[in-house]
């Protein structure tokens, strides 16, 4: 999940760093490089094979489980050889990319870039090639079809499909049994005004809160609103992106949903923040809260935590209808010859595989982009021994994406702040939402 190169989506995968532990020192051993350095793409081949240069910002056991796959890559196949290069960490990553496409020392293909919806800026240097007719060439193994709408729709720039979801994380909320059969709660909320009930329940004075809620600044709480939004019935923004929309009706009821329970004293306070926040997780490791939003990438801390057994979860519950927010990282071709081309779009067939995608989600954390995985052995057989996933797995059926704009890290900052303000009481949910869509559509109408 990310989840964003911003503070997003990544959020899904920037937690699961976090949680991993990870190592520069891991990405170097992959690389080969010292000092982190990047080599661009040379064009050359060796022994007959063509180069193919492969930049990306995994770390930690993501590297090890990537060289493997890509290991398996190049020798199952004669053409090409794929190298994989560390390039840069996620928030230096577009930059570092961007001036070396404009130096003609960028690489043939990126894999996993973890902000989708700043890719635009990439898109906009001319140099990353469109998919459109690779997708519908007969011979190809993935189409459109290969990806939910929701996932697809992160690579779509002005009508054209740029890149392909390679990783997808999204967010459930997960709860301390213990606390739930203490309060007398049976079974697990399925709708808000049932999740606000339980968390009254949940709440001992200002030693035990029933819920945690994203609270502060930056994307996470502009990423798990969106899905109170859209679970309401409202947008985002409008269909083509040039108009902000979530000053509405729907808007307001889903930001009142969270302030009614800080007012209520029924959801954590922001006095409990911390600067390493992580979504909450401190909070529940702590006891001091029942239930919080939270990826499938801090299982393994809440386990620790919690004890095993202790840790359930179950989707977002729903305002009208149920909603999801999905974070992916989308991997893209850059133009070169036509042998690069080839290969890197070969290679990027391969990784999308069902049975390469099964071994890479299971062993870092994240879910299948492509809807065939769902069938294959060895995800169906890490779901039944992982169950939770699966509620995550579930919710990329309703999943949306947020839009993949040039000017989304601005539209969420103004909306974020604002949100704040809500939350810290300082604001009517009303009076928030039209400050923010001041500032969101101040950012579009630089387009």
């Amino acid at each position: 999940m990310q989840l964003p190169k911003s503070s997003f989506i990544r959020p899904g995968r920037r937690r699961a760093i976090t949680a991993l532990a990870i190592t520069a020192t891991a990405a170097l051993a992959l690389t080969g490089c010292s000092g982190g350095s990047v080599t661009g793409n040379t064009g050359g081949g060796g022994g007959g094979k063509t180069d193919i240069t492969v930049w990306y910002n995994y770390t930690g056991p993501n590297v090890t489980s990537a060289k493997k796959l890509i290991d398996k890559f190049n020798s199952s196949q004669d053409k090409y050889t794929v190298t994989p290069q560390y390039a840069a960490n996620s928030d230096q990553f577009d930059a570092k990319l961007i001036n070396a496409l404009k130096n003609g020392t960028g690489p043939n293909m990126v894999l996993g870039d973890s902000t989708p919806q700043n890719i635009g800026q990439v898109v906009q240097t001319g140099k990353v090639l469109p998919l459109d007719s690779l997708l519908s060439d007969s011979s190809s193994s993935i189409t459109k079809d290969t990806f939910t709408e929701g996932m697809l729709s992160t690579g779509s720039f002005n009508g054209k499909q740029y890149t392909l979801p390679t990783d997808v994380g999204d967010y459930a909320v997960v709860y301390n049994k213990q606390m739930f059969k203490e309060a007398g709660i049976t079974d697990t909320p399925t709708t808000w005004t049932e999740f606000a009930a339980d968390a009254k329940k949940l709440t001992k004075g200002t030693t035990q809160y029933g819920a945690y809620l994203p609270i502060g600044t930056g994307e996470w709480p502009v990423f798990t609103w969106q899905a109170m939004l859209w679970s309401a019935g409202g947008e985002f923004l409008n269909e083509d992106n040039t108009k902000v929309e979530f000053n509405s009706p729907e808007g307001v009821a889903a930001l009142t949903a969270w302030t009614d329970m800080i007012k209520d004293g029924s959801a954590y306070p922001q006095s409990l923040q911390t600067a390493s926040d992580n979504n909450g997780t401190p909070g529940m490791t702590a006891k001091k809260v029942a239930m919080q939003i939270n990826g499938a990438y801090n299982l393994s801390v809440l386990d620790e935590g919690l004890g095993d057994g202790n840790v359930g979860v179950f989707p977002l519950p729903a305002l009208k209808e149920p909603a999801m927010n999905l974070g992916t990282n989308n991997s893209y071709l850059i133009k070169g010859t036509k042998a690069q081309e080839a290969g890197s779009w070969a290679f990027l067939q391969y990784w999308l595989k069902p049975s390469t995608q099964a071994v890479w989600d299971s062993e870092n954390g994240f879910l299948p982009s492509n809807k065939a995985t769902a069938d294959n052995a060895t995800w169906t057989a890490y779901l039944d021994k992982n169950p939770r996933i699966a509620t995550f797995a579930k919710e990329l059926d309703y999943a949306k994406a947020r839009p993949s704009i040039t000017q989304y890290a601005e539209v969420s900052d103004a909306l974020s702040q604002e949100l704040q303000k809500a939350m810290l009481l300082k604001e009517s949910p009303s009076d928030a939402l039209a400050a923010a869509e001041k500032g969101a559509q101040a950012a579009l109408d630089k387009q």
